[in-house]
């Protein structure tokens, strides 16, 4: 006999690992396709790149890009601009809203 102690499922469909969910490019931020949710441009860090990162892909590299800025890009091609820990622009596709730099 096998037991499977523990193992359950929530009901809800599994996606793959690592498969990014996509996103919209909106004017206040980064928003979940066919939904009103976004990561708003006052979001923080590390809350903001957590939720950006299942919308865009894993960040791919950051790096310093004015004082007190930080560009954070993701596997997608989405460039997300931080002012300290706030989430402040972005850039993708040739387009961008809000602070970016570099």
């Amino acid at each position: 006999m096998i037991l499977l102690a523990g193992c359950t499922t929530s009901g809800e469909a599994l996606r793959p690992v690592g498969k990014p969910l996509g996103y919209e490019l909106r004017q206040t931020g980064v928003g979940v396709p066919g939904s009103p949710q976004e990561v708003s441009f006052d979001r923080v860090l590390p809350g903001a790149e957590t939720s950006l990162a299942k919308l865009a892909g894993p960040v791919t590299a950051r790096q310093t890009c004015g004082p007190g800025m930080t560009r954070i890009t993701f596997r997608d091609g989405l460039v997300a601009t931080f002012r300290g820990r706030e989430f402040v622009g972005w850039r993708s596709e040739g387009r961008s809203v809000g602070m970016t730099c570099g």
